[in-house]
């Protein structure tokens, strides 16, 4: 009992964290952050290094592992989808530095908040609740945006969930968690999308933000975890295999 309340508390601080958290340093990299400290893009990205060192020396072997991919990984798919394919832009037309270390923050917080929530009675309800949350926000987005590109984005999501059972409830949370930022960063004005995707294809018009850009946190995910388990520790994929046989063959 104690043990449960204690990890519902820590739930409940991470939550606080995450909503109140991310506004602040969004706020600290946009024109208004400018004007109180003079150069808030600086202070966003001290502010979620040191929350990104907290982290990762609370953080289990493999959150530190998975935090130090996502700096790679992270940076990479920056410069791709921002510079190369121009997706969405940064205020001041750079990649800020502080997206160095939210990248995997963000990987990290989802990962231990579905664990979490995995072991609880009530996950399968939370799962239902999240699907219609991001269900209902994707509508309404393409409705009131005539956001096309991410309604489409977010329909690919929806899909690919019917193949991810066992971590559906990571990425209906990450679903949900992005939305959030991406709204939190728009409306601040640290990063805009394009009136149509890429700014090319005029055919589809986008939202400011899309609604399911999630969707490409299936490829950043992805390769984490193929980094993580093929190149840094091909033992701990051996046991999931193994493991996934003794089950099929039990059943």
């Amino acid at each position: 009992m104690i043990k449960s309340l204690s990890s519902h508390k820590e739930v409940i601080r991470s939550i606080f964290f995450l909503i109140f958290g991310v506004p602040t340093f969004l706020l600290l990299d946009s024109e208004y952050g400018d004007a109180l400290v003079g150069n808030g893009q600086w202070v966003a990205t001290i502010l979620v290094f040191l929350a990104f060192i907290r982290a990762y020396r609370n953080g289990t072997k493999r959150v530190r592992n998975v935090l130090l991919i996502g700096i790679i990984i992270g940076l990479t798919g920056e410069y791709l989808f921002s510079k190369v394919l121009s997706m969405y832009h940064y205020r001041l037309d750079n990649i800020p530095l502080w997206l160095a270390f939210a990248h995997g923050l963000i990987f990290a917080w989802t990962l231990k908040m579905s664990k979490k929530l995995h072991r609880q009675t009530y996950n399968i309800h939370l799962q239902r609740v999240l699907l219609m949350i991001s269900i209902a926000y994707s509508v309404f987005w393409l409705f009131w945006t005539n956001d096309v590109y991410g309604f489409v984005a977010a329909a690919t999501f929806m899909l690919i969930l019917l193949f991810t059972k066992k971590s559906r409830s990571f990425f209906l949370i990450m679903f949900v968690v992005v939305c959030y930022i991406e709204l939190v960063g728009t409306s601040t004005g640290c990063w805009y999308w394009p009136e149509t995707a890429f700014g090319i294809f005029n055919w589809l018009p986008s939202g400011n933000p899309p609604s399911g850009i999630a969707v490409f946190y299936f490829l950043f995910d992805a390769i984490v975890f193929w980094v993580y388990l093929y190149l840094l520790h091909p033992t701990t994929r051996l046991r999931y295999q193994r493991l996934r046989k003794v089950t099929s063959s039990s059943l």
